[in-house]
């Protein structure tokens, strides 16, 4: 049986987020792997990996919320809104510390942001980051994301992934979909000296978490089993019955009441199905395992 289940792995600055999931896929000797959400090259932290069927939930993870640490450097302007790009303008970085709170107010919850034009949108078929470095102009148009909060860090947890003293550090909790390096430029913008992004971390996807302090790791990390990811989630055993049904495709009776997001285990704890209950009856929306394996 291949490797099914998720993985929390601490991305180091200066890879993509593919490039970090080679190691996973010889290790697991597994070529389904994916991951809930790019990160940029510069940025560290959590990408919550998938093996295996697994990979069928990814979409589904994607679209919790994020949690990011970003250190702002004032006074520059860059054209991908972090430090790896080319500077634009350079001048005195804002005086004395900058009132957040005031700063923030017009950027949190549900707002229309101009997405970078360095990013993976793409457009007409085309990357955008591919269009800007081929030298075209690209403005995309704006979308709508949620700002849950903006709120300044003391100390330095990003302190050897590119802050350095004089840069402010945030924390942001927001949507999918946001791009923190567009809300560093506004913030920039708004404070009236320009700013951009020295180091980003991202520190949780919904409920999984990393430590606010990037430190590097050695091995592959533990393929935890989906069931015991999601152990809040409704979920019900699969008798016979009900395994021979899901392994043709079909609905199955269950004793949940109505819900999304259940999962179907076996007798062994094991998440075999992801799907929806109505009526009394699990419709499976992805299945977990091969269908000969229900029969065992």
């Amino acid at each position: 049986m291949s490797a099914c289940g998720f993985l929390f792995l601490d991305k180091p600055s200066g890879v993509t987020s593919q490039k970090a999931l080679s190691p996973l896929k010889r290790a697991l000797s597994e070529k389904r792997i994916g991951h809930a959400g790019t990160l940029d090259p510069l940025a560290t932290g959590l990408l919550v990996v998938a093996a295996g069927k697994a990979t069928r939930l990814m979409a589904w993870a994607e679209g919790m919320d994020k949690e990011y640490l970003v250190a702002v450097r004032t006074g520059i302007r860059t054209d991908t809104l972090d430090m790896d790009g080319r500077i634009l303008s350079e001048g005195e970085p804002c005086s004395g510390v900058p009132d957040w709170r005031k700063l923030s107010a017009p950027f949190l919850g549900a707002i229309d942001q101009v997405p970078p034009a360095y990013s993976a949108i793409s457009v007409d078929g085309v990357r955008s980051y591919a269009r800007a470095r081929a030298g075209e102009e690209v403005v995309l148009p704006p979308r709508r994301v949620r700002i849950d909060s903006i709120e300044p860090v003391d100390g330095s947890p990003l302190v050897g992934t590119g802050w350095l003293p004089g840069d402010f550090t945030l924390r942001v909790k927001c949507s999918k979909g946001t791009y923190v390096r567009s809300l560093v430029r506004d913030l920039g913008e708004e404070m009236g000296c320009g700013a951009t992004v020295s180091a980003l971390r991202r520190t949780a996807i919904g409920d999984w978490r990393l430590p606010d302090s990037f430190g590097a790791s050695e091995g592959i990390p533990e393929v935890h089993p989906v069931a015991s990811v999601f152990p809040g989630h409704p979920h019900f055993v699969a008798d016979a019955d009900a395994r021979k049904a899901l392994s043709h495709g079909h609905a199955t009776l269950c004793g949940l009441a109505d819900a999304d997001d259940v999962f179907c285990l076996n007798e062994q704890g094991l998440a075999i199905a992801f799907g929806k209950v109505a009526a009394g009856r699990f419709q499976p929306d992805a299945m977990l395992v091969d269908p000969a394996e229900l029969s065992t």
